[in-house]
């Protein structure tokens, strides 16, 4: 008994870890831009990006400069070549790192800071990039990813 439950352990791990090689799936091209907020670059933003024919999402993180690398699966590898919904978040306050309600149907920028039973406040989050651009499919923003990759997936964001 004891062999058949590590023979089915290593099998599932085996099974598990072969799911995971970024050579599955769909073709991947590098993926990075900047971003800035009313001209200025935004430091410190997530940019997601969610294939339009479905697929599992990708991101980046912004540095100093408001560019970002899109990574899939290994650090900095690009996203799925074709078109994606585009989000970019950027938050601070309490709620910041605090989990957003339980409702898995919902985004984060979804959830109103709202009283709970106990009556209790639930933490202020602060948007540092506007609510608009914070769900890939209502943000507005859309991109290609060519076959060969691109440095230029630039997002000229407003804060009206």
């Amino acid at each position: 008994m004891r062999n058949v439950l590590l023979a089915t352990c290593l099998l599932l791990t085996a099974v598990l870890s072969a799911g995971c090689k970024s050579g599955d799936g769909p073709p991947l091209a590098a993926a990075s831009g900047k971003v800035t907020l009313d001209g200025n670059p935004v430091e410190g933003a997530s940019v997601s990006f969610e294939p339009v024919n479905g697929g599992r999402p990708c991101s980046g993180m912004t540095d100093a400069n408001g560019v970002y690398h899109i990574t899939s699966v290994e650090q900095n590898d690009g996203a799925p070549v074709g078109d994606h919904y585009v989000a970019i978040i950027k938050i601070s306050g309490e709620g910041a790192s605090t989990p957003a309600g339980t409702d898995a149907s919902m985004s984060l920028s979804d959830i109103s800071a709202s009283d709970d039973k106990s009556g209790k406040k639930e933490p202020e989050t602060i948007y540092l990039v506007p609510r608009k651009y914070n769900v890939a499919k209502t943000s507005g923003l859309k991109v290609t990813v060519p076959a060969g990759g691109s440095s230029e997936l630039n997002f000229e964001l407003s804060a009206r």
